[in-house]
């Protein structure tokens, strides 16, 4: 129940929206009982022989309230549509940000086609509980109450036998509840694991391909549809037991009812006009409890749905924004990482153990290592995507915890080594980075970058679309883009996270010479794999196992002879140094 009343509270922000559409439902369930009155009354008319003119009055009168109910309906169904909108928007709002604020953190851990299976499909399914099952509740306690009580004034048992089966009407699909969750949750995880594997199939296609796996892969997804479509065939099967039941309880109400109606009318109870009136309206009373328990229906997967989104919504945020938040005041800020120890997981050992590091204002720090040795973590923690467990991150001086998250990312300019681009034009993806830029704020960047000469070579030039992650570009002009968004965001700290190790050497002789444009008058932070990047940096800093194990400028690291000579040695051995 609690999971039902947590689920309304999506409706709080739409109470105007709800109440109307409660009135259009009431108004619809009233021309339908207004029909049926007028009905009971003309059939009475003939059987008392009156003239026809009496019948034809309660005829039109019954047509009148037909035509009437039919605009309604109409009007009801265009309004759920746009109330729908309004609240599946809200509800993927509030888990978007829910997301943004969790992070990097919490995607990493999680497969990206379940939450995308939860914003899209997943909030989908909340509308028949929402739009329809709630609003329609209050119709039928407002219309059943009232023609209850219409009746009682007839004749009190039938009145009471209707409510009783309206109430066992509502009541029975709460009874199969557990078994109907337990059914709908393996549904939806069948569901979710499904769409998962589509999309990383459709995202690795080249590899399936390369490796001429893509057979496997199919029998794999063939596997995981069968699945489903045993899960769905269970669903539908525990759907239709439960409809079938409430069916037959409806049937059964109405009947009984009616019988016992024709029953006090043959001892004199009740008049030939009552009979026809309870008659009509018993079952059309049933009409607006057979929408509840459709919507009910129709809701179930809603349900299943909802464990998932309140597993997002109720994980707990690790990175708290400051209680009295604080600007940053330098231009040019120096970063400071301060005897900082931090784990992915308390079960793994430390991907940074005691690190001290300076990045000084307006100067060019460089971090290299092996793989693993926790270069790119010091990078979550200076934007702030992690905590360090121990020690503390400062940027001017203070630490980073006291400063907004949004203020702390607004002074920090990244070009990952991964470059993503978004579906769109080569504009719109550069405006990422300062959303009001003009064109020729972005030529300039674009200028800055090397990355101009090939934009203006593109079909539509800046206008191009370019497909989803960048496809439809070399590594190295992706890149480009991405420094040139780094310029057009002109953030005091600049970060380059092995912005080359994946680019051919004619495009790395290009990002180099931006990048060494761009990292002017920046506190710059190199992180390389290729050591040719970073010879000139002001200092560099030798990452081994998490720890700190050199530091110093290029020439006093080499006369050191220790890990950083020995990766030099390698790179040149390798070819990688020139």
């Amino acid at each position: 129940m609690s999971q039902y009343l947590r689920l309304t509270a999506f409706l709080r922000g739409f109470k105007k929206e709800a109440a109307l559409e409660v009135l259009i439902g009431l108004l619809i369930t009233a021309c339908g009982f207004l029909q049926a009155y007028m009905v009971a009354k003309a059939v009475d008319s003939v059987f008392a022989k009156q003239m026809f003119s009496a019948v034809y009055s309660y005829l039109a009168a019954a047509l009148a309230a037909i035509l009437i109910r039919a605009f309604f309906i109409r009007l009801n169904e265009g309004y759920k549509k746009e109330m729908a909108a309004k609240v599946k928007g809200g509800i993927r709002e509030t888990l978007l940000d829910k997301l943004m604020l969790l992070g990097p953190a919490y995607e990493s851990k999680r497969r990206s086609g379940n939450v995308q299976s939860l914003i899209t499909d997943g909030v989908e399914s909340f509308e028949p509980f929402l739009v329809n099952y709630i609003p329609q509740t209050a119709v039928v306690l407002v219309s059943v109450s009232a023609v209850v009580v219409y009746i009682c004034t007839m004749d009190v048992s039938v009145g009471l036998l209707i409510l009783a089966a309206a109430v066992l009407s509502i009541l029975v699909p709460h009874f199969f509840m557990p078994m109907v969750s337990k059914v709908m949750v393996e549904y939806w995880q069948s569901y979710a694991y499904l769409n998962a594997q589509y999309i990383e199939a459709m995202q690795g296609m080249d590899t399936l391909k390369a490796f001429h796996a893509s057979k496997t892969a199919k029998e794999h997804l063939k596997t995981d549809a069968d699945n489903f479509a045993d899960e769905s065939i269970r669903n539908t099967g525990v759907s239709l037991a439960d409809s079938s039941l409430i069916i037959i309880c409806s049937a059964i109400g109405t009947s009984v009812s009616v019988a016992l109606a024709a029953w006090h009318m043959a001892t004199g109870r009740l008049t030939s006009q009552e009979l026809l009136i309870i008659l009509f309206l018993a079952g059309e009373c049933m009409r607006p409890l057979s929408d509840l328990n459709m919507f009910w229906h129709s809701s179930y997967l809603g349900f299943s749905v909802a464990d998932q989104l309140y597993a997002v919504l109720d994980e707990p945020v690790v990175l708290s924004e400051p209680a009295y938040p604080g600007p940053v005041s330098a231009d040019s800020p120096e970063l400071r990482l301060n005897d900082a120890t931090f784990r992915y997981d308390k079960n793994e050992p430390p991907a940074l153990l005691n690190a001290s590091i300076v990045f000084r204002s307006g100067e060019t720090t460089a971090i290299v290592g092996r793989s693993g040795s926790g270069k790119s973590t010091i990078v979550n923690l200076l934007l702030r995507f992690f905590d360090p467990q121990q020690g503390s991150v400062s940027l001017g001086g203070k630490d980073i915890r006291a400063y907004p998250l949004a203020e702390l990312r607004s002074q920090i300019a990244v070009v990952f080594q991964d470059t993503y681009l978004f579906y769109g034009s080569v504009a719109d993806n550069l405006r990422m980075a300062k959303p009001g830029a003009s064109r020729e704020e972005l030529i300039a960047a674009a200028k800055a970058a090397n990355a101009h000469d090939f934009i203006e070579k593109l079909p539509d030039g800046y206008d191009t679309m370019i497909g989803e992650r960048g496809t439809t570009l070399s590594g190295g002009e992706k890149q480009r883009l991405a420094i040139a968004r780094a310029v057009l965001k002109d953030a005091p700290v600049l970060i380059l996270d092995e912005a080359t190790s994946s680019v051919d050497v004619e495009s790395e002789a290009l990002i180099q010479k931006a990048m060494d444009e761009v990292s002017r008058g920046r506190t710059t932070i190199v992180i390389a794999h290729r050591l040719s990047t970073i010879r000139n940096a002001d200092n560099i800093y030798v990452m081994e196992n998490g720890r700190v194990s050199e530091q110093g400028a290029h020439p006093a690291l080499l006369r050191k002879d220790g890990e950083y000579a020995r990766l030099v040695c390698t790179q040149e051995s390798a070819g990688m140094i020139g």
